[in-house]
């Protein structure tokens, strides 16, 4: 009995494939062909004929109809099918796959490589900012506001916050509650398990085993993060033209009750797409290496943010105290002043000039306690939401290599060992005479033979879609660096403006304590 017809067993799929030679197949490549070992060099096949590494030994082309192989990040990313979803093909925005030989230096494909259809122009990504000064990079960004409604909903022990989302860009506002960031954040975990998504921040903060969530400055940082959450969204490239995201910002609709009424299916971005032919070969050799490389950067580099972020914390509550502190010495040379005429009863001709220096340092202190407060502020509302953004944008990543290590798991090798066994058995089946055999079970040995060919196929797809996409996450990652350059510049012109004030403060001062008597 010869193979029926099978979409999986041409030369095309598994050309580098070593299967042992089998008159009964004339459609299986029967030369065996060089293997790659692990670590990419070309070697002899072993004699038990079976390859010596698993995913590049599959140089897959293009798949026919019915694949049901690994859906490419790069084309139609759109959200669920489906009721009120329908379809929509966001590739004018979305990165695509450098054409051969354009790679230039970058092993992430060159700077002009990468996100580029053959004969296409790259897309435009150019993230900028809006936050700290308020600069901005080539474009200008968008930026939805997040901003706390007064009154809470609920009853009782089941009161919510509801949060006002403007977006003037898409248009409108719509109330959201904390849940729905959760469920929208859920949801893209599961269609985009390798994108670097935003991060939510937590619903309520432990504290000496006390958990809080009512506390204003909390409620407050939590409006924040839902802000950086949602322009993290807008300004992705592919995630900014997701279905859910567009609903989200736009239907006024309560989403809980929405989600009832609407048809929707979370699927992962890559089901259902066949690999473009020359997409593997158009990604760079060294694209592991560098893979590696940056992740133990990513590591390093977010663990130092979140204790530059913490520090940068603690230090604006120790201005805001400091600066407090100032007033509370403003408060006691007013009272000095009060009793300065009973203090020196003995001569008071110099308590007049005496009392006008302690209001001056008085008034001038309740001046640096004022200007020190605007710039704690400055520093919450402006470098420290920019360390924050940094610090999201690296565990983000950080968060997205740890996903891949977990869900693009490659059982590749034990496949083809069962490959090999149940070829074994088929040859050892078809040996035997006429009527030894029981009916059907040639057919179930051929069926688990192609399901395991189709499987090892998918799989190797998904992984070629795995690498482009995290390719393509790390180059719009990149730009993530002149945010660096900017807080840090921001942060230095803003000290300098706020010591500037309090120097001129001081000076005015000095010049009005000239006539505080000395005894000279």
């Amino acid at each position: 009995m010869d193979y029926p017809d099978d979409p999986w067993n041409t030369p095309d799929l598994h050309k580098n494939h070593n299967h042992p030679p089998d008159p009964h197949r004339p459609n299986i490549v029967d030369a065996p062909v060089p293997a790659v070992n692990g670590n990419g060099v070309h070697g002899a096949v072993p004699e038990h004929g079976l390859p010596t590494r698993t995913t590049s030994t599959f140089t897959t082309g293009t798949v026919g109809s019915g694949t049901g192989s690994a859906r490419r990040s790069t084309g139609s990313v759109g959200g669920s099918s489906g009721g009120e979803w329908g379809y929509y093909d966001s590739s004018a925005g979305s990165f695509t796959a450098a054409p051969a030989g354009d790679l230039g230096t970058s092993p992430f494909g060159g700077g002009n490589g990468g996100g580029r259809e053959p004969g296409g122009q790259p897309p435009a990504v150019t993230p900028t900012r809006t936050i700290g000064s308020g600069r901005t990079g080539n474009a200008i960004e968008e930026n939805i506001v997040v901003s706390l409604m007064p009154e809470k909903e609920g009853v009782f022990l089941f009161q919510h916050h509801n949060y006002e989302v403007l977006s003037t860009r898409r248009g409108g506002k719509v109330i959201r509650r904390y849940s729905d960031f959760v469920w929208l954040l859920d949801c893209l975990h599961k269609r985009y398990p390798f994108r670097a998504l935003p991060l939510l921040p937590p619903k309520r903060v432990a504290v000496n085993g006390n958990h809080f969530s009512n506390d204003g400055a909390f409620i407050e940082k939590r409006r924040r993060g839902l802000a950086r959450f949602l322009n993290g969204l807008v300004r992705h490239p592919i995630l900014s033209q997701e279905q859910l995201v567009v609903m989200f910002l736009t239907v006024p609709t309560e989403l809980s009750v929405w989600r009832k009424q609407a048809t929707i299916s979370v699927q992962d971005e890559f089901t259902g797409r066949p690999l473009p032919p020359g997409l593997e070969d158009s990604l760079s050799p060294v694209l592991d290496d560098m893979f590696d490389r940056t992740q133990s950067g990513i590591r390093r580099s977010s663990d130092l943010y979140i204790s530059v972020c913490n520090i940068m914390d603690r230090l604006v509550k120790r201005y805001i105290g400091v600066s407090a502190d100032h007033a509370r010495i403003a408060m006691s040379l007013t009272a000095l002043a009060e009793a300065s005429g009973d203090t020196y009863a003995t001569d008071t001709n110099d308590v007049p000039l005496l009392n006008d220096g302690l209001q001056a340092m008085s008034k001038h202190l309740r001046s640096g306690q004022s200007l020190m407060e605007d710039e704690a502020h400055a520093w919450d509302e402006g470098v420290l939401e920019d360390l924050k953004r940094q610090r999201d944008a690296l565990v983000s990543v950080r968060d997205l290599f740890d996903r891949r290590e977990r869900l693009d798991r490659d059982n590749i090798p034990s496949l083809e060992k069962r490959i090999h066994s149940n070829e074994t058995k088929l040859a050892h089946l078809r040996s035997k005479p006429d009527g030894m055999v029981k009916p059907g079970e040639i057919d179930k040995v051929v069926e688990a033979i192609i399901k395991d060919k189709e499987s090892i196929v998918n799989q190797h797809n998904r992984s070629v879609f795995i690498k482009e996409c995290l390719r393509d996450e790390l180059i719009y990652f990149q730009s993530t660096q002149y945010h660096v350059s900017r807080w840090n510049q921001d942060w230095s012109q803003e000290r300098v403006k706020y010591s500037e004030l309090l120097a001129d403060n001081w000076r005015s001062l000095v010049d009005e304590l000239e006539g505080m008597p000395t005894g000279d």
